[in-house]
């Protein structure tokens, strides 16, 4: 089961997956999983998929092999941002409009624990650590990445719509 899980999150990432993601989901060891992913990466390789697994020191990536790249050069792959959860899309919106942001006060916003949340968007790569507050604790700041800006099809984070254009409506008496 450990190793579907890993193809089926490394196919659907639109990039590296930190191998501590894995390790806590799966309960294993880096060893462990370091042994999984070559496993995988010689069964890949065995009955020609098209695929191969990038295994990077602390990350791993799935990626077409280059001798079809040519062919698939018109198909567009699909938005990263399709696949995230209802959770993890109100994390990403959260962060996008308020950043720099710390876990606690995303978690204060959105009412619930956003840990989970914002490790799957730190694994694709949509956000980062942009720093740490100089108070007791320091805790971290999470901002947007720029492949956040190009997933969600954004020069800047200047082209975010106005959050008013969501909640006054037209017609709404004053």
């Amino acid at each position: 089961m450990n190793k579907k899980i890993i193809t089926a999150t490394l196919l659907i990432s639109d990039g590296p997956v930190e191998h501590s993601y894995f390790t806590e989901l799966l309960g294993i060891s880096n060893n462990d999983l370091l042994t999984l992913l070559q496993e995988i990466k010689s069964e890949m390789h065995k009955i020609e998929l098209g695929f191969e697994i990038n295994i990077d020191k602390n990350k791993s990536d799935i990626k077409t092999i280059n001798e079809i790249s040519t062919y698939l050069s018109d198909i567009k792959p699909s938005s990263i941002l399709k696949g995230l959860s209802t959770p993890a899309l109100e994390t990403l919106a959260i962060i996008a409009y308020e950043q720099p942001i710390t876990k606690l006060k995303i978690s204060e916003i959105r009412g619930v624990e956003s840990e989970s949340s914002i490790k799957t968007l730190e694994a694709r790569g949509l956000i980062d650590k942009g720093g740490q507050l100089d108070v007791p604790g320091n805790p971290i700041l999470y901002i947007t990445t720029n492949l956040f800006l190009e997933k969600a099809d954004l020069v800047s984070l200047t082209d975010l719509p106005s959050i008013g254009e969501y909640f006054n409506s037209p017609n709404e008496e004053e």
